[in-house]
């Protein structure tokens, strides 16, 4: 089984496949923003289905896949980094090219797809990641527990403070107004951005989704500990070779796997209930600590879970199949959006918000066995694939071939 993880294009086909899964995670969490109306767990149904489909989501998904796809670049960044090194050639001016080609894909992917791209952001932390190319392991480890529990001191300290100040009279009213101003500029602004997404042509759906990007990019910026930190740890992983010697360290991700799931499951299911249960200020900043604290527990968790069954005959040839959308990752993830936005925009089907989630789940589920089909039909033909192509053409500076 060992051989089979490495492909014969030196690709590492486990990763790839993990690359496959995640993306799946993905898109499910990006569909159910759609048919909602905005993020999982904001907004309520009257169908009690509904209501545990985003519970379940944000429980298994919400978080963890982003998350996991960070972890993922990390450990790419360490693979071309060596690659790099093995053959003599300049990393910085090659990889900060690849960062470039990587930004105006998620500018594009803004402007004519989707206001939820992760793309950008890939795009600015990366340069950051770059600074880290020379350190050591004991330093990388240690950045990456540093950008995880701080923000999770910070978040504390916040949650007791406005907890403290509501059971103070003159504190509770004014905190109690905020709840209930944040309340309404929040459902005022999921019309606002609902009417224009059904009904507008596709250049004045562009304007609006340029628009919504400006207003919610202070919040893409707290992402950005965790982004960086999960890159880290992504490289940090490459660097210690673990991902190449799976067979040697089945037992630490037998542990990682155990006790992630269940510390990670446990705290997650704590959050969740908090987030039900708090007023709405409050609510949304208990809601952070899945990006900060279960977000990356679970992440990897699920990732040497999908290890461990992959190494199974039993699985193996089941879970092979993500490997076909993992290598074409970004053209995949690019016809999603494409997908998407003829399903739910106003120039498309205009089904914004009118499903359920459940059948979001559903729609989300054919789309990508559909995507597996396709990708694998495509690789027998081809090398990689046309944007993976297109990546490739702006990062080396050369014309490739794409054909096999």
């Amino acid at each position: 089984m060992e051989k089979r993880m490495v492909s014969s294009e030196n690709r590492i086909d486990i990763l790839d496949a993990i690359r496959g899964f995640a993306l799946y995670g993905i898109f499910t969490i990006n569909i159910a923003s759609f048919t909602i109306g905005g993020p999982p767990g904001f907004v309520k149904s009257s169908n009690e289905i509904d209501n545990w489909m985003t519970t379940i989501l944000l429980l298994l998904v919400e978080s963890k896949f982003f998350t996991l796809f960070s972890f993922l670049f990390g450990v790419g960044f360490s693979i071309q980094l060596i690659n790099a090194n093995k053959k003599n050639k300049l990393f910085i001016p090659q990889f900060t090219r690849r960062l470039f080609g990587l930004f105006l894909f998620g500018l594009a992917h803004i402007y004519f797809l989707w206001d939820g791209d992760i793309l950008l952001l890939y795009a600015l932390v990366g340069g950051i990641l770059l600074l880290f190319r020379n350190s050591s392991e004991k330093k990388l480890i240690k950045w990456v527990g540093g950008l995880l529990i701080i923000p999770i001191c910070l978040l504390t300290v916040v949650m007791i403070g406005i907890t403290v100040l509501r059971n103070i009279p003159e504190y509770g009213i004014q905190i109690h107004h905020i709840d209930v101003s944040f309340l309404n500029e929040f459902r005022k602004g999921q019309i606002a951005s609902n009417n224009p997404l059904t009904t507008s042509s596709f250049f004045q759906t562009a304007k609006e989704r340029i628009v919504g990007y400006i207003e919610i990019f202070p919040l893409l910026f707290s992402r950005i500990p965790s982004v960086l930190s999960m890159f880290l740890l992504g490289y940090f992983v490459g660097k210690k070779g673990y991902i190449y010697n799976i067979e040697n360290n089945t037992q630490l991700f037998s542990k990682i796997a155990k006790w992630g799931l269940i510390i990670g499951l446990s705290l997650n299911s704590i959050i969740i209930f908090m987030f039900e249960m708090l007023p709405p200020l409050s609510s949304v900043i208990v809601l952070f600590f899945n990006q900060y604290l279960t977000g990356p527990i679970l992440s990897l968790s699920f990732a040497t879970c999908f290890i461990l069954l992959f190494k199974n005959k039993r699985f193996n040839k089941l879970l092979k199949n993500f490997e076909y959308t993992g290598r074409l990752a970004l053209s995949n993830y690019i016809f999603q959006s494409i997908i998407y936005s003829i399903l739910f925009y106003g120039y498309g089907l205009g089904l914004y918000g009118k499903i359920s989630t459940w059948q979001a789940i559903a729609i989300t589920f054919v789309i990508y066995t559909i995507q597996i089909y396709l990708s694998k039909l495509w690789l027998k033909y081809f090398r990689i694939g046309l944007l993976e192509w297109l990546w490739r053409v702006t990062t080396k500076l050369e014309i490739l071939p794409i054909k096999r």
